[in-house]
């Protein structure tokens, strides 16, 4: 027999919420649910309004944002459903969203050094 919840629980450790957090939950799941909703609202503004210049570049440099509040959202939200598993995963993500790229380190790609 192969159910799907099987896999779900190999790839997840089980482990209980705490009672301590459970009431922040649904507060943590809002905080994506809305950066989503923004970047949906954004994508269909730009097209609506046909927006152009400084205008989509503000439009487009919010959903940047909107889109790293997404994955923090997600974060806070394993952190709270299962704490002892997700810090090592969250830190690790974080350390390799840190690392410089080219850009970053202030060496552009395209530059071949003149």
């Amino acid at each position: 027999m192969n159910r799907s919840d099987y896999v779900v629980q190999a790839l997840i450790d089980d482990e209980n919420m705490s009672a301590d957090l459970a009431a922040l939950y649904p507060a943590a799941s809002k905080i994506g649910d809305a950066a989503a909703s923004f970047i949906d609202k954004a994508d269909t503004f730009i097209a609506k309004k046909d927006l152009y210049g400084l205008s989509a570049e503000t439009v487009a440099k919010c959903v940047d944002i909107c889109q790293n509040v997404v994955k923090e959202g997600a974060a806070i939200s394993r952190l709270i459903r299962n704490p002892l598993h997700s810090r090592e995963a969250i830190h690790v993500s974080r350390m390799e969203d840190a690392k410089p790229t080219a850009v970053q380190g202030g060496i552009d790609e395209a530059d071949d050094g003149e």
